[in-house]
């Protein structure tokens, strides 16, 4: 090639890269629904959490109740009382409080009825009245533990 052609050519000039920015209207959408999801999620959790505050309080107050100065049986009555009360608040006063006796152990079956019931509970309802014996230890316990799985576990 002649050296004059040569010098006449010039470089190759790539065009501009193409830029991020603007977006796209398809990435808009995408930014749009994952923004839509991630707030769905936070909504759900703090809702979730929200609406459990109750469990948490009714757990803390059943563990203030084994902790406190009383007798085995006060101790299942104030633990039937807080059922009766998380009850009312998960299922409204109408539903839950002319609930007693029989109706009541089936109410609480009825709303929980994978978590077993204790094999005495009937005794231990009449307890919380009784004048305190030997058994009374061992029937709140057993109180204990299934009020703890029903606080837990109760589904609405």
């Amino acid at each position: 090639m002649n050296p004059e052609v040569l010098q006449q050519l010039h470089d190759i000039h790539l065009p501009d890269p193409i830029g991020w920015w603007p977006l796209a209207f398809a990435w808009w959408i995408l930014l749009l629904s994952i923004t839509s999801i991630i707030i769905g999620v936070i909504w759900y959790f703090t809702d979730l959490k929200r609406r459990n505050v109750y469990r948490r309080q009714a757990q803390d107050t059943l563990q203030s109740i084994m902790h406190s100065e009383q007798s085995s049986n006060q101790k299942i009555m104030h633990i039937n009382a807080l059922l009766k009360q998380v009850a009312i608040t998960a299922y409204g006063r109408r539903r839950v409080a002319a609930l007693h006796q029989q109706q009541w152990i089936d109410f609480l079956k009825e709303n929980a009825g994978y978590i077993a019931q204790p094999p005495q509970i009937e005794q231990i309802q009449q307890a919380a009245y009784a004048p305190e014996n030997e058994n009374s230890r061992q029937l709140l316990e057993q109180w204990h533990d299934y009020a703890t799985r029903w606080i837990k576990g109760h589904h609405q």
